[in-house]
């Protein structure tokens, strides 16, 4: 069981102030949304999340320790960026077993038999067995963001990040990512991401975290926050949210 409370959090950048006064917390089994405007601070959040930059104020803590604490964070922390283009003419297998290198020892270069088994079980889960050999660049859109997401997976981390998964994806490929996505918090995994389709946020999202202008705007179970009032608050619109097919959907 794996908890995350982020308490009282701010940062600032010469003076100029991203997020201030965000607390949140999210649980093993939870998939958290991150919504709100451009500019709002979500990557920015997300980034302190991951651990990839210090909070001006506040602190993060897992299981009740803070980050500084915690044995071994980066192997517990894995974030997928939007940034998929990168390292185009490395093979699928090549870049999943990157995951694995928070995991040798500074004496070596090898992976184990443990290592290859996560890297086999990142292949199988995102159904990319077939492509393991094809290069990155090779890839269409969908297919390489599966391959970024095992090599996420092959880490094994309990808290899994993702800043926007199915940015340029089309319909099909967006919902193949989602549904993963789903999977791994319904194995108990954290999932945190940064996305931007309201309905996909209800569908996909346990809870949710909606920030206007660096500020939290609410925070809580999906079902809870998911209103009206809190998505006009956040985005300055009329967003109509009905019940249908066991679900919340928004209509503007």
């Amino acid at each position: 069981m794996t908890q995350l409370n982020v308490d009282n959090l701010g940062f600032s950048v010469d003076g100029c102030s991203i997020l201030k006064n965000i607390s949140l917390t999210v649980s093993s089994g939870d998939w958290l949304g991150i919504a709100g405007l451009n500019g709002s601070g979500k990557s920015t959040l997300l980034k302190l999340i991951a651990g990839l930059v210090s909070p001006s104020s506040g602190q993060i803590s897992m299981d009740g320790q803070p980050y500084s604490m915690v044995n071994h964070i980066r192997r517990k922390l894995s974030i997928m960026s939007q940034r998929t283009d990168v390292l185009t003419a490395m093979s699928v297998l090549d870049l999943v077993r990157l995951g694995r290198y928070p995991y040798l020892p500074t004496w070596s270069f090898s992976l184990s038999s443990v290592d290859h088994e996560y890297v086999e079980y990142a292949l199988d889960f995102t159904g990319l067995n077939d492509f393991r050999h094809r290069q990155l660049n090779t890839l269409s859109g969908g297919e390489r963001q599966r391959a970024f997401l095992a090599l996420s997976l092959a880490q094994d981390g309990s808290v899994l990040l993702f800043d926007e998964p199915t940015n340029h994806l089309d319909i099909v490929a967006q919902t193949q990512i989602l549904s993963l996505l789903r999977g791994l918090a319904d194995q108990g995994k954290v999932v945190v991401s940064v996305l931007h389709d309201l309905n996909q946020i209800s569908k996909y999202c346990s809870r949710l975290v909606l920030l206007r202008d660096g500020a939290l705007v609410a925070e809580g179970l999906t079902s809870q926050v998911f209103t009206p009032h809190h998505l006009k608050l956040t985005f300055g619109l009329d967003i109509d949210v009905i019940w249908s097919n066991d679900r919340l959907h928004a209509i503007i």
